[in-house]
């Protein structure tokens, strides 16, 4: 289960105890740091948690300080990992970075908790507006409209700014602003139910992406083989819109793993055209090609353009040939798809962006 559905879950246990809840939120960060800014962890007046700000060297420091603390309001701690800092205990294993975190459990954190269930169960993304220097949560935006927090008026087009670059930032001209966008959970649609359709399943609902199954055969495509997927589906492959129980969302990614060469056929008819951001087709790249070749003309799409929004073979090459090291090769690729990112490992990683520095490695 994904950190932010943990959160959700102890926020719903302690909502329906009517047990009092405190939340931190890492609002900056300075040099190397396990978690980045937008981080979050609930604590729970009973002594439980859910979610993490470090690699768990601040965890038990901020649970057991943060109610008194919070006794007269928000409050920033800075919390560093520097082994000479002026600390008698510094955190961490001296990492050497530092952490500002925003300890609160007011209306604010209600207004935020709200928002973070919505976020995973419904898919709506939210921004809130933190003054990191004064410790206060200006405002709280969600994509649908709500607006369950008030705030400043003239910090609304910050809200409106995150949710247009879908990205969190901190202001040019008020720096000491944090400005938080926090993504709907993504989307990972696996066509196909069979037995190894199932890690990759497990690996997307370990993620926290919200996982939808579809198959045509309706013995394999039961919500009890896939407990951790959001939704369970069945196709008719020979309808003339067999996607229309979906509504794919461009945004997400899709796996065709049916293991029928027809069933492919009219997925990759239906998605192509669609451009999402991820597509991946398992099996030798040369079936993929056969059947692109078949129906590119029909698509008004050249077989060259449908082969560049494909990823086939499917997965990035980690030497896997069981249905879980397959599964975490594919969820692997998805993942870094979805980030944007090169996949490096961390040392060439690392090694690239010292020479980006111009620093010999």
């Amino acid at each position: 289960m994904s950190e932010l559905n943990q959160i959700v879950l102890l926020w719903r246990a302690a909502k329906a105890r009517n047990e009092e809840v405190c939340l931190a939120t890492i609002v900056r960060t300075e040099g190397p740091s396990y978690r980045k800014a937008g981080a979050y962890m609930l604590l729970t007046r009973g002594g439980r948690r859910a979610g993490t700000i470090s690699g768990g060297c601040l965890e038990g420091e901020v649970s057991k300080k943060a109610w008194w603390l919070t006794e007269n309001g928000p409050t920033i701690q800075r919390y560093s990992s520097f082994f000479d800092d002026d600390s008698p205990e510094p955190y961490g294993s001296g990492c050497g970075g530092t952490v500002y975190v925003l300890i609160d459990r007011g209306p604010a954190v209600h207004a935020v908790l709200n928002a973070l269930e919505a976020s995973v169960s419904q898919r709506i993304s939210f921004v809130t507006v933190i003054d990191t220097k004064r410790g206060r949560t200006l405002l709280l935006r969600q994509s649908n409209g709500c607006v369950p927090l008030g705030g400043p008026q003239e910090m609304a087009h910050l809200a409106e700014r995150a949710f247009h670059e879908r990205r969190s930032f901190y202001p040019d001209d008020t720096p000491e602003i944090f400005v938080a966008y926090t993504p709907p959970p993504p989307s990972l649609t696996i066509f196909g139910a069979g037995d190894d359709a199932i890690p990759l399943s497990e690996f997307g609902g370990r993620l926290g992406w919200h996982v939808t199954i579809a198959d045509g055969r309706s013995h394999l495509a039961r919500k009890e083989r896939f407990p951790s997927a959001a939704q369970v589906l069945v196709l008719d492959h020979a309808s003339p819109n067999p996607l229309r129980p979906l509504a794919p969302d461009p945004d997400g990614a899709f796996v065709l793993m049916t293991h029928s060469y027809e069933q492919d056929r009219a997925l990759l008819r239906e998605m192509l055209p669609l451009a999402p951001r991820y597509l991946g087709v398992l099996g030798p790249r040369a079936r993929t090609q056969r059947i692109v070749d078949d129906i590119a003309a029909s698509i008004q799409l050249s077989p060259l353009e449908c082969m560049g929004r494909l990823s086939s073979p499917v997965g990035f090459d980690l030497g896997a040939h069981s249905p879980e090291g397959i599964a975490l090769a594919i969820a692997a690729e998805i993942f870094a798809a979805l980030q944007g990112s090169k996949a490096l490992n961390l040392e060439a990683s690392s090694s690239y962006s010292y020479a980006l520095k111009g620093c010999r490695v």
